[in-house]
Formats: structure tokens, C-alpha cells, sequence
């Protein structure tokens, strides 16, 4: 059980664990605190009867219009019914639940006014899986995400739809699963209705949630990057720890040092360290540089986690209540301050930073599937990775691994195509009165949902470097690149030019050319082809899934099949 205390900070990990059905307590230090301002700011707006924006007046456009005591719960109750009005596909379960959690941390700081019946709602609304139905689409992400949250106080007031059943279907049977677990409908009072709706907390669940896929995501694309150094007959030498010293980029030196480890005691790396035996001087960018590629993803990874964690920790409500001194001169918590710190730029800059790790992520690993089905690229693997015993009739029939490079283009085509930087393109709503939003909730949205293309590339990746594996451990002789000598050199002329007269007797009158191609071949045996131990492992458990492709087959359900285990992070080492 994850304990809500205002002194205490949670963890992004906490987030994700309530998200994912862990049950949540209010602290009792907390609940009398709260009680305590509670009293404090009612008291001070009763007697002062000035204007208090939240608790006396109306909202947005009709902040200066005042409300009569009567009214001040309907003002609350009004505002919820009116602002849930979200549209498109319901939130997952665990976006939700989190985003439930996220509010109770908020409103448990003290600063929103709110009595600690509010906070423990949400908390029984956990604690017996209650959870509301979620419209997508809505917010701004300015004056908070006042539709998805309004959908989620709608249903503390036994209004609404929850998700119901094994399967989530919506139902509107809110007050009757209310009272099955002994649920009273929440009354809002004064203040409280506003202190639930403005904040950032449902764009923050799903940056929250989708930041800890793509961290997965991030691990299998270093999985996937030592796989293809090693099975594309790269070179390990830039990954080395003095040569990154030089430029001590956070997110590339920890790359670097991954890679490092998990090419670790790899034969296939030794048997071709000799330039004699490999003749290549420079590998190409996608493998060379790809700790400086993907350690730039990483550090946006990291400052977005760094950047989540403080807004799961602040208040974001408005107005927030702040210090001053009381009637008796004791500081209370009755300075109602109109701040914007419900705003979500702080968030969007972030979020919009996983979409550029994923974009460059997507184009990383679509450079490598291309190189793979190119033979004059991949180092001897053949033409779209095609098995090598195959016939020469069998050859010409085969497209063998051709199109899962389509596939990938198709996929990081799509990712690019959902990357617009929403946030740039501001929308004045409310009458002009908030002339500058996020449209954050509106990125968080379309991260959640591009993220399994992602998976799907990086899948489709990891099969051709399993692919390629199998091949390299049956290629009896290593491609080098290396030139003849000069007596090798004029032997093959020597046999080229008794070749060529030959067949000028036979040709005769005919022109013709004759194109000669020549190759060093190093022997090396079946020990020397094998990955480092780390990697063959999970080339192993790849080919389980997807086992090598000789000869032209259906490979949707394998390559879904890959995907679900890489979603899950079962692949990454």
C-alpha cells in the first residue's frame, strides 16, 4: 500500500503501481492538516466577504460575477456537469487510476482548501477499483485538463460513467456500484468542485505511463544495436570508456558503457579485430554513432522523468492558498493567490521531447533494417537476408526479409507523421480571458498511442538482427574487404585472360564484356560466428518466436508475437 503524506514526495514508479491496481491511504497527519486549513480559509472568506475567485465568485468568463451563499454548491456541482464533456476513446483503466492518485497527491499538500473527505473519495474510488470512464480528448492543458478530470469528479458525485466488468465496458450505473461498496455520493462544498478540475494530472498519467514504455523501448534499442554491431561485423572500438571521456554527453557515455557490456567476450567481434582480416577502416553511422544517437534520446528520457517527478509532487490547483498572518497574528493558509500553475507547457516541452527520442529511436532502427536487406551493405549477408543454401531457382522465387523493411519505412513514416509540435500552435479559448494554452493533453494522447509503432520497428529490427545471426553461424568463410596482393592479383588476371580467349573462339564475332569480382575468404569455424553470450541469449529466445527464414513463409503472427514480448521488455537483456 502506497501511503499519501503532504511531507513526503511518490515516485513516478508509485504512479504506475496505483495505476496498476496497488491500493492507496490518506496519511492521518495529513487528514488533520488538511481539517485544519480546511477551517482556517472557510472562516476567512466568511468574514472578510470580499471577492475570492473559486469560492464566491463564478468561473472563467464569470469570475466577476458573485455567487450568493445558497448557491455555492450548485456553483461547484454545476461546473463539474458542464466542464465533462470530453470526447473520442476512453482513457486505459491505469491512465484513469493514476491520474486519481495524481489529484489526491495534489489537493493533500494543503493548498487547495479542500476538506480531507474530497482526497479520501478518490482514495475509496482506488481502493475498490471504481474507476471512471475518461474521454481522450478535451483539454487544452491550460486552466488544467478540466474535461478529463471533470469526468472523474463527475463520477465521486455518483454522476457519470465508470468502467465496469472484467472487460471495462462503460456503464452509467455509478451510484448503484457506489453503494455496493458502501460509497456515499460526494457533496461538493465551496472551493472544491475547482480543486479537482484544475490541474494537470490526466495529460501527466499518460506522459507518466507512456514515458515508462519508451524507457523499455530504449533498453531494447541497445539491445538491438549491439545485435546488428555484432552481426553486421562492426567494431566495438567506439564504444570504448577513454574515447567518450573526450565528450562526456551523460546520455552517451551511459549508452556506451551498455553497449560495451553487452558485447562483452563477443567471438565474432574477436575473430575480425585485425584489420588482415577485415579490411574495414570505418563502420557506417547507424552503428558507429549510435551511442551519440540514441545516448541524445536518453537524456531527454531522463529530463523528462526529472520533469514529471516534480509535477506529481506540486500544486497545481487555482487558487492556491498561501501564508499570511491570521487574526491573532499565527500564519494561516487564507491568501487565495491566482497563479498559473495549472498551465501545461512545462509538460509539453517534455512530452514533445519523447517524441523526438522516438522519431530519431524510429529512424535509427529503420536505417539498419535497410542496410540488412542490401547486399552491398550488410558485409556477405546476401541480398534480403536470404538463406544461402538456397538454389539458384529457389533464389530467384524468394523475397525472403524484402518487405519487413517496407514495413519499418511505413512505421517511422507514420511516427514522423505524429509528431507535430501541438504545443507550438496555441488556441485562445475562454472568450480570449485564457489567450495562451499548452495543447499538452493533446501530445500525451498521441505519444500513448504511437508508442506500439515504435514496438512494432524495433520488433521487426530485432528479427532481421536474428536473421542475420543465423546466416553469419553457417557462413563457413568471413567477407572480408581486404584487396589482392600483387601476386594474387596477377594470378586472377592470369586465369581471367586464358578465361576471356577461351571464350573468344566459341563468341566469335561478338562483343562482350566480362565483369570479374574478387574476394578474400578467411576460414573461421563455428565458435568463432557465435555473439557475445549476453546477445546470444536473446537471439535464442527471439528464435523461438521467430526462427530463421529459409524459405518463404507468413510472418504477421511471428512478428506480432515478437512485438508483445518486446512491449513487455522480455527481450532487452
Amino acid at each position: 500500500m502506497i501511503i499519501i503524506d503532504h511531507t513526503k514526495n511518490v515516485s513516478l514508479d508509485q504512479v504506475i503501481r496505483v495505476g496498476r491496481g496497488e491500493e492507496t491511504a490518506l496519511s492521518e497527519e495529513t487528514r488533520m492538516m488538511l481539517i485544519t486549513r480546511r477551517q482556517q480559509i472557510v472562516k476567512s472568506v466568511q468574514e472578510s466577504g470580499s471577492p475570492a475567485y473559486g469560492f464566491n465568485r463564478g468561473f472563467g468568463s464569470n469570475v466577476d460575477k458573485p455567487v450568493d451563499a445558497k448557491d455555492l454548491e450548485r456553483l461547484q456541482r454545476n461546473l463539474i456537469r458542464s466542464h465533462a464533456c470530453g470526447m473520442g476513446p476512453a482513457a486505459p483503466r491505469e491512465v484513469v487510476r493514476s491520474a486519481m492518485f495524481l489529484r489526491a497527491v495534489s489537493l493533500s499538500r494543503g493548498h487547495s482548501g479542500v476538506r480531507p473527505h474530497v482526497v479520501q473519495q478518490l482514495v475509496d474510488f482506488l481502493n475498490h477499483g471504481l474507476t471512471p470512464e475518461v474521454p481522450m480528448l478535451g483539454s487544452v492543458g491550460a486552466s488544467g485538463d478540466l474535461a478529463p478530470l471533470s469526468h472523474i469528479a463527475l463520477c465521486l458525485m455518483g454522476e457519470g460513467r465508470l468502467l465496469a466488468g472484467p472487460s471495462n465496458q462503460p456503464t452509467d450505473a455509478v451510484r448503484d456500484l457506489m453503494a455496493e461498496k458502501g460509497i456515499e455520493p460526494l457533496k461538493l462544498e465551496m472551493k472544491e468542485g475547482l480543486a479537482l478540475n484544475n490541474g494537470m494530472q490526466f495529460t501527466l498519467a499518460l506522459a507518466i505511463h507512456s514515458l515508462g514504455q519508451l524507457e523499455l523501448l530504449m533498453k531494447q534499442a541497445v539491445m538491438n544495436t549491439a545485435l546488428a554491431v555484432q552481426v553486421l561485423l562492426g567494431s566495438d572500438t567506439p564504444f570504448r570508456e577513454d574515447l567518450h571521456a573526450l565528450r562526456p554527453h551523460p546520455g552517451a557515455v551511459k549508452i556506451a558503457q551498455q553497449l560495451t557490456e553487452l558485447m562483452k567476450d563477443s567471438p565474432i567481434r574477436g575473430s575480425h579485430r585485425q584489420y588482415d582480416v577485415d579490411g574495414v577502416v570505418q563502420d557506417p553511422y547507424s552503428l558507429r554513432c549510435s551511442a551519440q544517437i540514441l545516448g541524445a534520446c536518453q537524456e531527454l528520457l531522463d529530463d523528462a522523468r526529472a520533469s514529471f517527478t516534480v509535477e506529481a509532487n506540486s500544486v497545481t490547483d487555482n487558487p492556491i492558498l498561501l501564508l499570511q498572518p491570521g487574526p491573532d497574528g499565527d500564519p494561516q493558509f487564507t491568501d487565495i493567490i491566482s497563479g498559473g500553475h495549472f498551465h501545461g507547457m512545462p509538460l509539453a516541452t517534455r512530452i514533445y521531447g519523447l517524441f523526438e527520442a522516438m522519431a530519431v529511436m524510429a529512424r535509427l532502427a529503420n536505417m539498419r533494417c535497410n542496410r540488412f536487406v542490401d547486399s552491398a551493405r550488410n558485409r556477405g549477408l546476401g541480398h534480403d537476408l536470404k538463406w544461402p543454401h538456397l538454389s539458384p531457382g529457389e533464389e530467384a522465387t524468394s523475397s525472403a526479409m524484402m518487405i519487413p523493411e517496407y514495413v519499418s519505412a511505413a512505421l517511422t513514416n507514420h511516427i514522423w507523421g505524429a509528431s507535430m509540435p501541438s504545443h507550438l500552435f496555441s488556441l485562445s479559448t475562454d472568450a480570449g480571458q485564457e489567450d495562451h494554452v499548452s495543447m499538452a493533453a493533446g501530445l500525451a494522447y498521441r505519444l500513448h498511442e504511437t508508442l506500439p509503432r515504435l514496438t512494432e520497428l524495433l520488433a521487426i529490427e530485432l528479427a532481421y538482427c536474428t536473421q542475420a545471426a543465423a546466416i553469419r553461424r553457417i557462413q563457413e568463410h568471413f567477407p572480408s574487404k581486404l584487396p589482392l596482393s600483387q601476386a594474387e592479383a596477377d594470378s586472377v588476371a592470369q586465369q581471367c585472360n586464358s578465361y576471356m580467349d577461351a571464350v573468344s573462339e566459341i563468341a566469335r564475332p561478338h562483343h562482350f564484356h566480362v565483369a570479374v569480382r574478387t574476394e578474400l575468404q578467411y576460414a573461421w569455424g563455428p565458435e568463432e560466428r557465435m555473439l557475445s553470450p549476453q546477445c546470444q541469449r536473446i537471439v535464442e529466445a527471439v528464435s523461438e518466436l521467430f526462427p530463421p527464414v529459409t524459405e518463404d513463409r507468413f510472418m504477421a503472427t511471428q512478428l506480432a508475437a515478437l512485438t508483445e514480448h518486446v512491449a513487455l521488455g522480455k527481450l532487452a537483456g
